[in-house]
């Protein structure tokens, strides 16, 4: 672990880098995300995204990128209270292209081992059919990639970075911090099925894992941002 992973995980630092009432209304975003996507679900007889016309493709992914990066700007303007920044969450450098070629290889390793269980899961629990309209054209392929890249970014930051912290700083474990974030992360996928909502869960215990060995979060970033990307574009 380099230096820079004291900003991302050293259990010495248990001081919380936002407000207590900051960290609860961001909470009670999720717990409403959760709850309105398992009405929407039984609204639509236990599928909600099928009902959307493929048409409707596009404003889904605007509306998705723009909720994404005003999660990162709530996150932002809570940890400007404590005199943090995005940067102090993100931890690590990429100083040469060695560093960057490291964390490419980490972020793809990640992916390729999350797809090994996916498969796996699958083969023993059966298939579960993708509920998202695949992109049919140029500009819906494109907002493919920008709502991966800014899924991987504001949810790692998100979750695996302030969440970790702020958890850690009311726990004292780093330990029991990765596996509150992951259970919050996998909270909002429970309109999808609890198996979907449980293989997000352990997602995000594989991302918090890789970014605590690393010391930052740039690999899980790349592995979040790839593995959407080749969902959607590549259906892997």
């Amino acid at each position: 672990m380099n230096d820079e992973s004291v900003s991302v995980s050293s259990p010495a630092d248990h001081n919380l880098i936002a407000p207590v009432w900051h960290t609860v209304v961001l909470l009670v975003i999720f717990a409403a995300l959760t709850i309105l996507g398992w009405l929407a679900q039984r609204h639509a007889h236990g599928n909600a995204l099928n009902s959307v016309p493929p048409s409707r493709l596009v404003a889904l992914q605007v509306q998705a990128i723009v909720f994404e990066w005003a999660i990162l700007a709530w996150v932002w303007f809570g940890i400007r209270r404590k005199g943090v920044r995005i940067l102090e969450l993100v931890g690590g450098r990429w100083p040469n292209a060695r560093s960057i070629g490291v964390d490419l290889l980490l972020g793809g390793g990640l992916w390729a081992f999350w797809i090994a269980i996916s498969k796996a899961v699958s083969f023993f629990f059966g298939h579960r059919a993708d509920t998202i309209p695949y992109p049919s054209n140029l500009l819906e392929g494109v907002l493919v990639i920008a709502v991966a890249i800014s899924a991987g970014v504001c949810e790692e930051i998100v979750f695996r970075g302030y969440l970790f912290r702020q958890f850690q700083a009311f726990i004292g474990s780093a330990t029991a911090a990765v596996l509150l974030q992951a259970a919050v992360f996998g909270l909002p996928h429970v309109y999808q099925g609890f198996r979907v909502a449980v293989m997000a869960a352990a997602y995000g215990v594989l991302f918090a894992a890789l970014a605590l060995w690393r010391g930052s979060l740039r690999p899980s970033i790349v592995a979040h941002a790839w593995s959407d990307i080749a969902a959607r574009l590549f259906r892997l």
